[in-house]
């Protein structure tokens, strides 16, 4: 006569189930995505009838097999999987509530983290704007109190969940740009600390500072601004920039963004700072890294940046502002050389 197991076996078995239904999820294809749902399925079964009051843990286990069944259901898409996700989100957070969250802050951070992966599941649903915001700022609520705790899981879940945030905002039938512009801030904030050390970080960080530039492009092209808030998100569009040029150098993960970036880079440097634009160009002509798409760009910021240069009214210029136009021009004309030699070393 076999034994029934114990409590305790029950969990450590669950916990294979899901650990290998996590290593199916990052095959990512269809089949393994099938059989990841069963795992965590498996390991549901064995845990939801444990004294779950009795031991934290049992209830924590759970939490992760519902959460990671929404995963794989949110992956495998289609408008009835991603409803049963939502359900399997909803589980897991009651779930989640019945932890005792100030005594141990992993319970609080997968309680933040499930309003954000239950968001990203919403936004995959038609016509879903608001409710997806509703997850993203109940996300954020839970986390009220505990912005500054120095784990790095709670930077992780506070940098993306403004990140997501700040597109759903853009997504909106009418976007919010300076809602969306700080939303992107805060991500920025809460990456800066880690990002260097963290690639979950970094790519929250990275994919808030393209949103916040997004913004800031729309929000200069929308007048009335004063000559001191343009120049201050100029130099906030800049630098973010260059910080996106920094985190991506050895990335190859964000080769389009990347491409992005920095012909958005060109762009601004061009129309507002273009005795900045040749530094610029020549940092990253001297890495090494410039695709096929980023010297396009840099060509024709080069010549768009002469010619609006040439237009000025020069005679109106004193001696020391046409000084600087000509020592401008010039670097232009030394960026562009060198971009036409390292084209030819390409061919």
């Amino acid at each position: 006569m076999s034994q029934v197991p114990s409590p305790e076996q029950a969990h450590a078995e669950a916990t294979q189930w899901t650990l290998h239904g996590i290593s199916l999820l990052d095959r990512g294809d269809q089949d393994a995505l099938l059989e990841a749902q069963t795992c965590f399925e498996q390991a549901i079964s064995l845990r939801e009838n444990l004294p779950l009051d009795q031991n934290p843990l049992f209830r924590w286990g759970l939490t992760a097999g519902w959460m990671n069944r929404a995963d794989a259901l949110t992956r495998l898409g289609g408008p009835d999987r991603l409803q049963e996700a939502l359900r399997s989100y909803d589980i897991a957070i009651a779930h989640l509530h019945q932890l005792p969250l100030d005594k141990d802050l992993a319970f609080r951070w997968r309680l933040s983290v499930a309003w954000m992966n239950r968001g990203l599941t919403q936004q995959a649903l038609p016509n879903c704007q608001e409710e997806t915001l509703r997850c993203f700022d109940t996300a954020i609520q839970v986390m009220q109190g505990h912005e500054n705790c120095d784990r790095w899981d709670y930077q992780q879940a506070q940098a993306s969940t403004w990140m997501n945030r700040a597109n759903a905002l853009l997504a909106l039938p009418s976007p919010d740009w300076p809602l969306a512009a700080a939303s992107a801030r805060r991500a920025i904030q809460h990456s800066r600390l880690i990002e260097d050390q963290d690639p979950i970080a970094a790519e929250a960080g990275i994919k808030a500072r393209h949103t916040l530039c997004r913004c800031l492009a729309h929000l200069l092209e929308s007048p009335p601004i004063s000559a001191d808030q343009g120049e201050a998100w100029i130099l906030e569009a800049t630098d973010a920039v260059e910080d996106v040029m920094n985190l991506t150098k050895n990335n190859t993960n964000f080769h389009e963004l990347r491409d992005e970036m920095f012909a958005f880079g060109c762009r601004i440097y061009r129309a507002f700072q273009p005795h900045f634009l040749a530094e610029f160009l020549g940092d990253e002509l001297e890495s090494g890294r410039l695709t096929p798409a980023m010297k396009t760009a840099a060509h024709e910021s080069i010549g768009l940046a002469a010619i609006q240069i040439q237009q000025q009214n020069l005679a109106g210029l004193t001696p020391s502002k046409l000084e600087k136009l000509v020592q401008t021009l010039q670097a232009l004309s030394e960026t562009g050389f060198k971009l036409q030699a390292s084209d030819a070393e390409a061919l």
